[in-house]
């Protein structure tokens, strides 16, 4: 054993330890039945009817980053759920600075906030922070009305899917891989190996799929012309003086406009409230279970262990 690989040892031992005492501690009912609702925390305002904000901040993706962590998507799924479960609530505010993620994380908040927004009849208010790009706009199409700063960076509308390919240094070095594989396609996007015109076009079917799903959302989101949309939605980063010329955006403002905005459609007075997790223990340990169980890439080891990523249909903004 080298000594990279006694260090991984040492770091994701205690990993291990820790999820076999939890799972020793909580059955899954115990575990579920140890889920509190997200803690409302008042910011202003009076009145039986609630605007809630929430926060879109970074990377849309499944995945947890930090141990003991819930993802973003699973975060702002139980925040959805409170909300559709609270009918006090009369209005959403969603502030957005992310320049996107991953098409099905994408996809999946989209969808849940739509389901809310028709089932309950309330309104979703944007507002986009320095940066609400690619699958961050996907998400802002869900509002009624879209405030962004004249210099919000926004758009990158469309889809991206990238491979590594290392196989002229693997050559150099003499690395060589044997595949044995079921059909001709088995191994699409093999990283030593160059990619044929075939799987190049299997790729862009993919891609070109999940952009038209993009442009549907914006036509119907910001009730443009398929053809215009089609036109501006080329990829390129727009400032937000530039989306509110192209309909993209609808006023420039910030959070407190946006949700005064809110407050002003529920007859001018509201309760504006935010969610906080409770850092109880006992969150505390179902949170590190959860982490263990399901991500594949606890504490970064996959990095650490020279693992590559697995490839994703993305909508996000990627220099």
């Amino acid at each position: 054993m080298n000594r990279s690989q006694k260090i991984a040892l040492a770091i994701i031992a205690p990993v291990i330890i820790l999820g076999v005492i939890i799972d020793f501690l909580f059955s899954p009912d115990e575990a579920s039945s140890w889920e509190t609702p997200w803690q409302e925390t008042v910011i202003e305002g009076t009145g039986d009817q609630k605007v809630v904000q929430l926060f879109v901040e970074g990377t849309i993706q499944s995945q947890t980053e930090d141990f003991g962590s819930y993802s973003m998507v699973d975060t702002l799924k139980k925040q959805l759920d409170q909300i559709q479960d609270d009918e006090q609530v009369g209005a959403i505010v969603l502030r957005i600075d992310s320049p996107g993620g991953e098409v099905v994380a994408t996809d999946e908040l989209y969808g849940k906030l739509m389901q809310i927004k028709q089932a309950k009849d309330i309104p979703i208010i944007v507002s986009m922070g320095s940066m609400a790009a690619s699958g961050g706009y996907y998400l802002a199409t869900a509002g009624d009305t879209v405030f962004a700063n004249r210099n919000t960076l926004t758009g990158s509308l469309g889809v991206i899917f990238t491979l590594l390919n290392y196989g002229d240094a693997a050559n150099r070095y003499g690395i060589k891989e044997y595949v044995i594989k079921s059909g001709k396609y088995k191994d699409i996007g093999n990283a030593f190996r160059p990619l044929t015109k075939d799987e190049r076009d299997i790729f862009q079917s993919l891609v070109n799929e999940s952009y038209q799903n993009f442009v549907d959302v914006i036509v119907k989101g910001r009730d443009l012309p398929r053809e215009k949309v089609l036109k501006i939605a080329d990829g390129r980063i727009y400032s937000g003086e530039q989306a509110k010329k192209l309909g993209l955006i609808d006023e420039f403002g910030d959070l407190d406009d946006a949700t005064d905005r809110a407050v002003e459609l529920l007859g001018g007075e509201a309760t504006v409230v935010r969610y906080e997790e409770d850092f109880s223990f006992e969150n505390l340990l179902l949170g590190a279970q959860k982490t263990l169980k399901r991500t594949r890439n606890p504490l970064g080891m996959d990095t650490l262990l020279g693992r590559g990523a697995t490839p994703k249909l993305l909508y996000q903004f990627r220099p």
